[in-house]
């Protein structure tokens, strides 16, 4: 993937829909590093975008976040309301909320089955429904729906949870074919599998960590070549990162 230019992504309006993700956080800084206006959510328990707004804020951008439940047509109705309030446009959209729960295909609940279905998959919908009002008007519209690999042999992920992830590739491809020409929306894929140090496995664990996985700033790369030019090209896709 090519380098993008300072003016790439320069006065561009970003919505990320969870900043208090790592993922969220590391788009969030790497698009407001190009010149991107930022706006991100954050879950009402959580501080954590909080410090990577002032984090951003140092950085001499203008950066927002928004307090909003992820899981609530509401909450992707105030998203949008924030965004259409500073600016009154919207060129990227990028959907990375997520929720798990424990529980196994027997013992789920009900209530943990609709919070699933809810967080990872029909907020991501009414979102980009939402949103469609502001971006309609831009030239080069793009969407990322960020979702998990569900390839980790350690911890394998629950029914629930997978079908949500399903439901949200199938919703990436769906629109692919029904938005607007000048519309690009893709998926990006994060592996959980843990890195595999092979030869190495006798380095210094301190230095080298094999248990970490997929670096964060590693998809959020994935995630502005998505957003960029160099991918005009590409539309309906899940890129794997790994």
């Amino acid at each position: 993937m090519a380098v993008h230019s300072q003016h790439a992504f320069s006065e561009k309006v970003a919505l990320i829909s969870d900043g208090a993700s790592p993922v969220g956080r590391a788009v969030a800084m790497q698009l407001a590093l190009y010149g991107c206006y930022v706006i991100v959510g954050y879950p009402p328990a959580s501080d954590q975008t909080v410090r990577a707004l002032e984090e951003l804020k140092s950085l001499g951008t203008l950066a927002d976040a928004v307090k909003v439940d992820g899981s609530v047509i509401s909450g992707a109705r105030k998203l949008v309301s924030e965004v259409n309030g500073r600016y009154g446009r919207l060129d990227l959209l990028i959907n990375c909320q997520e929720y798990r729960t424990d529980s196994s295909f027997i013992d789920i609940s009900e209530a943990e089955f609709d919070r699933i279905l809810d967080t990872n998959f029909k907020s991501m919908f009414f979102l980009i429904q939402e949103s469609l009002a502001l971006m309609d008007s831009r030239p080069k519209p793009r969407i990322v729906n960020v979702v998990s690999a569900c390839d980790s042999a350690e911890t394998k992920p629950k029914t629930a949870f997978r079908t949500a992830t399903a439901a949200v590739i199938g919703l990436t491809g769906a629109l692919a074919q029904t938005l607007p020409d000048k519309y690009r929306i893709n998926a990006v894929s994060v592996s959980e599998n843990k890195k595999r140090m092979s030869k190495f496995d006798n380095l210094d664990e301190d230095l080298f960590d094999p248990s970490g996985g997929v670096d964060p700033d590693d998809v959020a790369r994935t995630v502005l070549y998505l957003l960029s030019g160099e991918a005009a090209g590409i539309n309906g896709q899940v890129l794997k990162v790994e």
